[in-house]
């Protein structure tokens, strides 16, 4: 029978989902003037939304946009060395 992925797990280093999320947190929509996090982040809206919340809405097919569940999964940063 035919296979097809239905859910799947992403890792992200923690810096690179709070750099991602930093980098969208202050858009605007010229449209109303508010936030565009606010509707990437669901029921927390701007004021609460954080990167694994944001991650947690884009992955949540329950939202009506992700076409299949993304689990993001935050590890640690990396030990810079020396």
């Amino acid at each position: 029978g035919a296979r097809a992925v239905l859910e799947y797990q992403l890792f992200y280093r923690a810096r690179y989902a709070e750099d991602a999320f930093a980098s969208c947190q202050g858009v605007r929509l010229p449209a109303t003037g508010g936030y565009a996090i606010a509707t990437m982040c669901g029921r927390y809206g701007a004021q609460l939304c954080n990167a694994q919340r944001w991650l947690d809405f884009q992955g949540d097919k329950s939202n009506g946009l992700a076409p299949l569940q993304i689990e993001f999964q935050l590890l640690p940063d990396a030990s810079e060395p020396g």
